[in-house]
Order: C-alpha cells, then sequence, then structure tokens
C-alpha cells in the first residue's frame, strides 16, 4: 500500500511539473505573440506611410501626351 502512494505522489508530482512548464511556456508564447502583433502593427503602418508617398510622387509627374511611357 506504501509503495502504491509513493507511486502515486511521484506520478502527481510529475504532473505539477509538467503542468508548471506548459504554464511557462503559454506565458511565454504569449508574450511572443503580443511582440509579434505589435511588430506587425509598426510594419503596416510603415507600409502604409510608404504608400502614400509612392501614391504622392505618381500623382506629381508629368502624363504623358501621346498616352505611351
Amino acid at each position: 500500500m506504501d509503495e502504491e502512494v509513493n507511486q502515486l505522489g511521484e506520478h502527481i508530482e510529475r504532473m505539477l511539473q509538467f503542468v508548471r512548464r506548459l504554464a511557462e511556456e503559454n506565458a511565454s508564447l504569449r508574450e511572443q505573440l503580443a511582440a509579434s502583433r505589435s511588430a506587425n502593427e509598426r510594419l503596416q503602418q510603415r507600409i502604409g506611410e510608404a504608400r502614400a508617398r509612392v501614391e504622392s510622387a505618381l500623382a506629381r509627374l508629368p502624363l504623358a501626351a501621346d498616352g505611351s511611357e
């Protein structure tokens, strides 16, 4: 009986370690996701700014008289 209780205790301890490791990994992944989302937002903003600059530059180009480029 004592052996079964010891084995059960060891099994519970391994499960607790596993749960702790998963919780730490989950927290780390949440931080990585937040950082990735923030970086994505910054990149989207830069793309929008670049697009606006290109459109502005294109609007200032003279049009060809005969329609050819």
